[in-house]
C-alpha cells in the first residue's frame, strides 16, 4: 500500500458501493480538473468488465489498454498511456477491446499495481468497478486514501458502508497473512460471523490483543493509516449532506476508521446531459454549481501537499463534514440567486429544488432507521 502523504505522486482509486452512483463521471471530471490546474494526471480505467470511461471524455477506444496488458506481456503499463486533447491529461483504457476479462489472479493484480507505481505523474486517478469483490477491494488498497462515491439514498449509503467494511477486513487479513494464529482467528471470525453477533472491529482487536498484545497494537496502528474520503453525489438539498454523517459515525463505531468528507456534487441536469453528449461537464459552464464543486474537490487534494491529510481550518468549523454543510449552504444560495436572475423559468427551477429538499426530510428518517438497523446487525 502506498501512503499518499509520504510521496509526491498520489495514486487515488475511486470506487462505489454499487454501480450507478456516478463514480466514473466523478473520476473523469476530477482528473480533467486536476490537469487544468497544471498537474500531470493519469486517468486509469480499471472498471474491468464495464470499461467505458473513455466515452465520458469524448474519446474513441482505439488503443490497447488494461485488457491487453492482462491477456499477455506484450505491453508495459507505460506503453498504454494515451494522450488526450488536454496537455496534462493522459488516459489508460480498460478492457473493452479484449473479451472475457473478469476476476483477476493475485499475480495479475500485482503486475498491474507494479505497473502503476512506475508511472511518472502528479496524480493517478483509478476508476474501479462497482461492488465490493476482491479485485475492486485490492485495487482500492493500492493507496491509503481512496475515494468512495455514494448517493444520498439509504440503499446507496448501506452499500458504501458494506464496501468500507469489506475494505477494512481485507486490509487486516493482508496485514496478518503470515501470522498464523491471527490469520486463523480472522478466518474463523469472518466465516462464523452472524448478523446478530454485534462484534465490531474494536472487539476483534481486543480479541487479537488477548492472543498477542503486540499484534493487537499492530492492528490498531495499521488501521490508522486508512484514510478513505467520501464524495456525496447527486445531492438535492442540505439535508443530504447530513446523511453522510451517519455513515461517518458508523465507520468510527464499528470499523474503527476515520472517514472524512471530501465534498458533494449537486444533482444538476448538465451532469446527466454530459453523459449523453460524451463530454466532461466541467467544460460547458464555469458557473454551473456541479462544476464549481468538482474544482473545489480537486483544489482540496492539490492544496494538500501531504494528502490525505486535509488542510482544514478548524477554527471556523469542527471537521470536514461541517465544512461540507457550509459549502452546501453557499452552493444552494448561489443556485437560488441564479434562479432569481433568470426570470420565470429560473423561479420554477428553484420551486422544484425546494420541493425536492422537502422530500429529503423524509429521507433523513429513513437513514436514521437504516443506521440503527446496521448497528444492530453488526
Amino acid at each position: 500500500m502506498i501512503l499518499n502523504e509520504n510521496v509526491d505522486r498520489k495514486i487515488i482509486p475511486v470506487a462505489g458501493g454499487k454501480g450507478g452512483v456516478g463514480k466514473s463521471v466523478i473520476a473523469a471530471n476530477l482528473a480533467l480538473s486536476m490537469c487544468l490546474y497544471g498537474k500531470k494526471t493519469i486517468l486509469v480505467d480499471l472498471d474491468l468488465g464495464g470499461s467505458n470511461i473513455h466515452t465520458l471524455l469524448g474519446l474513441r477506444n482505439t488503443n490497447p489498454g488494461i485488457g491487453n496488458f492482462v491477456s499477455g506481456r506484450k505491453y508495459s503499463i507505460n506503453e498504454l498511456l494515451s494522450p488526450t486533447e488536454w496537455e496534462n491529461l493522459y488516459f489508460i483504457p480498460g478492457d473493452v477491446l479484449v473479451y472475457g476479462i473478469g476476476e483477476l489472479t493475485k499475480s495479475v493484480k500485482a503486475r498491474i499495481v507494479e505497473g502503476l507505481l512506475d508511472i511518472e505523474a502528479d496524480y493517478i486517478i483509478v476508476d474501479l468497478g462497482g461492488g465490493a469483490n476482491f479485485t475492486v477491494i485490492d485495487f482500492f488498497l493500492i493507496s491509503n486514501s481512496g475515494l468512495i462515491v455514494t448517493t444520498p439514498q439509504a440503499i446507496s449509503i448501506m452499500n458504501a458502508y458494506s464496501f468500507l467494511k469489506n475494505y477494512v477486513f481485507r486490509f487486516l487479513q493482508r496485514v496478518f497473512a503470515v501470522d498464523k494464529p491471527i490469520a486463523s482467528y480472522f478466518r474463523k471470525v469472518l466465516k462464523e460471523r452472524q448478523p446478530s453477533s454485534g462484534k465490531t472491529v474494536a472487539d476483534m482487536i481486543s480479541d487479537i490483543r488477548a492472543i498477542s498484545p503486540a499484534h493487537g497494537n499492530k492492528a490498531e496502528t495499521f488501521l490508522e493509516v486508512l484514510q478513505p474520503k467520501l464524495i456525496l453525489n447527486k445531492i438535492m438539498g442540505i439535508e443530504d449532506a447530513s446523511l453522510a454523517e451517519g455513515l461517518r459515525d458508523l465507520c468510527a463505531q464499528n470499523l474503527s476508521i476515520n472517514l472524512e468528507g471530501l465534498g458533494t456534487v449537486m444533482d444538476e441536469e448538465i451532469v446527466n446531459r454530459s453523459v449523453n453528449l460524451q463530454r466532461p461537464f466541467i467544460l460547458d459552464s464555469e458557473e454551473n454549481i456541479a462544476t464549481t464543486e468538482i474544482h473545489r474537490i480537486a483544489q482540496k487534494i492539490i492544496q494538500s501537499g501531504n494528502f490525505p491529510k486535509m488542510p482544514l481550518e478548524l477554527d471556523y468549523y469542527a471537521d470536514s463534514f461541517e465544512l461540507i454543510h457550509i459549502e452546501m449552504e453557499n452552493d444552494l444560495a448561489a443556485v437560488q440567486g441564479r434562479g432569481k436572475n433568470t426570470g420565470s423559468s429560473g423561479d420554477y427551477d428553484i420551486d422544484k429544488l425546494l420541493e425536492l429538499i422537502r422530500i429529503q426530510q423524509g429521507k433523513i428518517q429513513e437513514l436514521q432507521g437504516t443506521v440503527r438497523m446496521l448497528s444492530i446487525n453488526e
